[in-house]
């Protein structure tokens, strides 16, 4: 028979082990990761201890170089974001892709590894098709028709970016417009053109509009670029002129013609959730210095690129400008916008686009 403290130790017993049962029931299962190009429902923020940085990691694939668009962003928001946080965020950079790459970099925001990443526009279709409306040809030809687009659609890409892949742009910012270049002649109209093989990225509208042009477009991948132009199995590739010089692409090409089909244009994204689980204070000064850097990144790259072309021509290169028949290469690369509105979430925000811009949706 139990002794009257022995039963008592062995109902104590059992109540622990009961409260410890329903505590492990009670917890919730982790939740799985997002798949890519799906919106991330990320666990709310914990709350941070009163005094304690908020540490915010933005990562991208480019060199720690004063001259590279992608750091030089990054580090105008860094400069802005503390000073209207008045510290309380701590922005540290990891650039070269030292945490992946651009679309896995996009995958980390979406599940809250990191908490920002800027990746190239067509990087960044694959989770939110409706940034898509940038890798339309000819969208645009000029730098003010792009920043009326930026600024006048910022707020409806953004509830696109939010619904289709759970983010948003705090920094919209561009590395100027692809120009052309070869190792054969100089091209001025698009009899010129005819006849020469132009290394492409794997992108079914890049490909689309040289095709458009009777061109024969290569894809190639980036690092195999440089030998391919050396090795003479292509003529010529299309980059913007920063690009150029960067890659020395003077010793293996000659001839520059600036074309307007398409400009280098990247976002700078956070997951939505994050940035909504945080004070107002803090939020409002990530959104506030994002739009101050975009707006400063202008200024930066148009003295970049001009830069950067003296250094193309000066060791060599010749720059014929834009084609004297550019309005027919505007025409024919706009005639196949039809066959990829699907690729893009249909015509939205392309009609939105050419309302701005004052124009019409090709049919």
């Amino acid at each position: 028979m139990l002794t009257r403290r022995a039963s008592t130790l062995l109902a104590f017993l059992a109540i622990s082990l009961l409260l410890v049962f329903s505590v492990s029931c009670s917890q919730s299962a982790p939740a799985p990761a997002a798949k890519a190009g799906e919106p991330t429902k990320a666990a709310a923020a914990p709350a941070q201890p009163s005094g304690q940085k908020i540490v915010f990691k933005y990562t991208h694939g480019d060199p720690p170089a004063a001259d590279d668009a992608h750091q030089w962003t990054a580090l105008k928001f860094k400069e802005l974001v503390e000073k209207y946080s008045n510290g309380k965020v701590e922005v540290q950079i990891f650039p070269a892709g030292q945490l992946g790459s651009e679309q896995r970099g996009f995958q980390d925001v979406q599940q809250g590894v990191v908490q920002a990443t800027s990746l190239a526009v067509n990087n960044a279709t694959v989770f939110t098709p409706a940034t898509g409306l940038f890798d339309l040809p000819y969208i645009f030809k000029s730098r003010d028709q792009a920043y009326k687009v930026f600024d006048g659609m910022w707020e409806d890409l953004d509830k696109k970016m939010i619904e289709q892949g759970g983010v948003r742009s705090i920094i919209w910012f561009e590395q100027g417009f692809r120009v052309l270049t070869n190792s054969k002649k100089e091209v001025k109209t698009l009899a010129d053109l005819k006849g020469l093989k132009i290394r492409v990225p794997q992108n079914p509208l890049m490909i689309g509009a040289f095709k458009s042009w009777d061109c024969e477009p290569v894809p190639i991948s980036w690092d195999e670029t440089f030998n391919a132009l050396q090795q003479k199995v292509v003529d010529g590739q299309e980059n913007p002129h920063t690009v150029n010089a960067s890659s020395k692409f003077y010793e293996v090409q000659k001839y520059i013609t600036e074309i307007h089909y398409k400009m280098w244009i990247g976002p700078v994204v956070v997951q939505e959730q994050w940035l909504q689980s945080q004070t107002p204070e803090v939020r409002d000064a990530i959104l506030k210095a994002g739009k101050e850097a975009a707006m400063a990144e202008r200024g930066f790259i148009q003295e970049l690129e001009k830069n950067a072309l003296k250094v193309c021509t000066d060791k060599g290169m010749i720059n014929s400008g834009a084609p004297t028949d550019e309005d027919e290469w505007q025409k024919r690369a706009m005639s196949i916008w039809p066959d990829f509105y699907k690729d893009i979430g249909g015509t939205e925000m392309a009609e939105k686009a050419m309302k701005i811009l004052g124009g019409t949706l090709p049919k």
